[in-house]
C-alpha cells in the first residue's frame, strides 16, 4: 500500500492534502469517524491505527505536516482496498478460487472525498452494492445489538467479504449457485424468481468457486467421461465384468481414445446439460439419481452441479428464444440425440461459497462443507 500512497502523492505533485501545513483538515475527523465505523462493516478499526490517528489529529504538530500527511493516505488506501477487494485473498484460502476483478479507482475515491470533504461517503462507495451484501451487514448490526456469540459474528464478517471477491454488477439476471446451501437460484433486479436444489461436489472433487457466463443448452448429452473416472472407477468394473459397458450404453469416442456414455436413459448426465466453459469443466446437468435430492447434505458429484428441476431452468434460459416452447424442450430432452442450442444472450453465473446470508430479513447459515471457514479464520490471522 506504500507504493499506492507514493503513485497518488506523485499524481498530485506531492502535495499535503490532509492539512494546509498548519493546521488539520476536517478530512481528518471524517477518515477517523469512517474507521472507526468500519465494524460495521465486518471489518476492524485497530487494523488501519485508528487510534493512532486520532492521537496525531489532536496533537498536530506542523513541523511533522508531511509525514503525517502520509499516514492518513495510507490509512484511507488500505481501508479502502479492504473495502473494495477483502481483507483476504481467496487464493490463499484455495487456490483454485478466484476473486473476480473489480475495476476501482482508489485514488480517485480519495480525490473526491477530499475535494467534496465527504471521506466517510467516498469509503462508503467502495463497499458492495449487492443487496446480499446489505442483508448481512444487517444481521451483523443485530447479532452485536442482540449479544451474538463471537463465531457468529466472525462468520458473517467472513461471509461480508466474500461478496468483496464478486463484480460490482453482477448482471440484472444471473444464476448463481451456492455450495453449502446446495442450492441454485435465478436472481432478477436482486430477488429469487426461480430456486432449486442441487447436488454438489464432494470433499475430494469439489465444486470450485468461479465467476462465468452460461453460454449453450445441451439437450440428450452425450457424457463424456473424465480419464480419471475412467480409470478408477470404470476400468475396475470392466475388468469385472466384461459386458459393463454394454450395459451401461458406454462407447470409445470417435478418436478410439475416450470413453463417453451415449444419449438416452441412465445417461449419468441426464436429459440436459448447460455449459459455461471454464477450465475445470464443470456445468450444470440433469441426473437420474433424483433420491439424492432428498438428503440434507447433498455433496455426492464429482464437481459438476447436479439438479433437481433441469426441465425449468432449461425453460427459464431459453425464454427469449420463443421457438423452444415447453413442449420442444421435454421433446429435445426425451429425443436421445444430442443437440446443443446456444443461449441469444450469454447468462452470468456465479458458483460461490456462502455459509451465511439473509433469507427474509432472517439470519441463515449452513454447515462448512468444505471446510473453507476454518481455511479463511487462519488466512485472516497470518
Amino acid at each position: 500500500m506504500w507504493l499506492e500512497a507514493q503513485r497518488f502523492y506523485k499524481q498530485n505533485g506531492y502535495a499535503i492534502v490532509w492539512s494546509d501545513g498548519k493546521s488539520p483538515r476536517p478530512q481528518m475527523d471524517g477518515l477517523i469517524r469512517a474507521i472507526r465505523a468500519a465494524d460495521q462493516e465486518g471489518l476492524q478499526p485497530p487494523d488501519y491505527g485508528v487510534d493512532e490517528l486520532d492521537r496525531i489529529r489532536q496533537a498536530f504538530d506542523a513541523s511533522h505536516a508531511a509525514d503525517t500527511d502520509v499516514r492518513f493516505t495510507y490509512a484511507y488506501l488500505q481501508y479502502a482496498s479492504d473495502l473494495t477487494h477483502g481483507t483476504v485473498d481467496p487464493e490463499d484460502i484455495d487456490p483454485h478460487w478466484h476473486a473476480a476483478p473489480r475495476d476501482v479507482d482508489l485514488h480517485a475515491a480519495l480525490e473526491r472525498g477530499l475535494v467534496d470533504n465527504l471521506i466517510g461517503d467516498s469509503l462508503q462507495k467502495l463497499a458492495p452494492l449487492a443487496s446480499q451484501y446489505k442483508g448481512l451487514k444487517h444481521q451483523l448490526a443485530l447479532a452485536r445489538q442482540n449479544g451474538g456469540t463471537s463465531e457468529a459474528i466472525l462468520q458473517i464478517a467472513m461471509n461480508m467479504d466474500r461478496w468483496r471477491w464478486l463484480p460490482d454488477d453482477l448482471g440484472s439476471r444471473y444464476l448463481m449457485v451456492n455450495i453449502p446451501a446446495f442450492r441454485l437460484d435465478a436472481i432478477e433486479n436482486g430477488k429469487s424468481v426461480l430456486a432449486m436444489n442441487v447436488v454438489t461436489g464432494k470433499k475430494d472433487s469439489p465444486t470450485p468457486m468461479l465467476t462465468d457466463q452460461m453460454t449453450t443448452v445441451v439437450f440428450s448429452p452425450y457424457w463424456n467421461i473424465p480419464s480419471d473416472i475412467v480409470s478408477k472407477e470404470i476400468l475396475p468394473k470392466l475388468d469385472k465384468d466384461p459386458d459393463y459397458l454394454e450395459r451401461n450404453n458406454i462407447e470409445m469416442d470417435e478418436s478410439g481414445q475416450r470413453y463417453r456414455q451415449r444419449p438416452g436413459k441412465g445417461n449419468s448426465l441426464g436429459q440436459v446439460k448447460f455449459l459455461f466453459p471454464n477450465h475445470f469443466n464443470v456445468y450444470l446437468h440433469d441426473t437420474p439419481a433424483q433420491s439424492l435430492f432428498n438428503r440434507i447434505e447433498r455433496d455426492f458429484s464429482h464437481g459438476c452441479v447436479r439438479l433437481e428441476r433441469p426441465l425449468d431452468l432449461a425453460k427459464y434460459v431459453l425464454r427469449d428464444q420463443p421457438e423452444w416452447t415447453e413442449d420442444r424442450i421435454v421433446a429435445a430432452m426425451n429425443r436421445g440425440v444430442e443437440q446443443s442450442v446456444a443461449l441469444k444472450q450469454p447468462l452470468p453465473i456465479y458458483l460461490v461459497y456462502f455459509t451465511a446470508w439473509e433469507e427474509n430479513g432472517t439470519l441463515q447459515t449452513r454447515p462448512d462443507v468444505y471446510g473453507l471457514d476454518r481455511r479463511h479464520v487462519k488466512a485472516s490471522d497470518q
